[in-house]
């Protein structure tokens, strides 16, 4: 080790000297094994492609074609829940800008409030109804979370433009 360190020590400007030989790169490369990327990715695929094979075939096991029924059932449990969540969410988010509404038209009687309100009262009328009469009638699927989310989606909206008006409205009547 110690004629190592003497050799480099004594041939230090050899040694500082950044550029490589020519054509070094290449005879480098050379000596490199041949890149096994192709077979790995080859064998990669063949293996996800039996998995898949083996997963189809377990799940035709498991659930015959007798038992569509039982999985549309289960579904719709799954849906259900989902369905509920939804209505909540929007519920609390129309509950949130009625009582800034009535906040605002409590504070503040100005011309129009009394049209807003009657307004605000059809909408959650309307949200009432599409609960009591076409969410039921609704199939579990996801076109009834998409009806859903399309209705409360407007009635929000419709309920947060009537917001802005009534602020709007305080605001130049002052």
């Amino acid at each position: 080790m110690d004629q190592l360190k003497h050799f480099i020590d004594t041939h230090r400007d050899a040694f500082e000297d950044d550029r490589l030989p020519a054509g070094h790169l290449e005879r480098f490369e050379k000596k490199l094994p041949t890149s096994h990327t192709r077979h790995t990715l080859l064998y990669s695929m063949c293996a996800l492609l039996a998995a898949a094979s083996i997963a189809l075939l377990f799940l035709v096991k498991l659930y015959p074609a007798g038992t569509e029924q039982q999985g549309a059932e289960a579904s719709s449990c799954m849906l259900k829940e989902e369905i509920d969540g939804l209505r909540l969410y929007y519920t609390m988010q129309m509950n949130d800008v009625v009582f800034q509404i009535q906040a605002l038209s409590e504070q503040r009687s100005t011309p129009g409030t009394q049209g807003l309100l009657d307004e605000m009262k059809q909408v959650l009328a309307d949200s009432r109804q599409f609960e009591e009469q076409v969410l039921p009638t609704l199939p579990c699927s996801n076109n009834a979370l998409l009806t859903m989310n399309q209705h409360y989606e407007a009635s929000l909206e419709s309920l947060q433009f009537m917001l802005a008006q009534m602020e709007k409205m305080r605001n130049e009547y002052k």
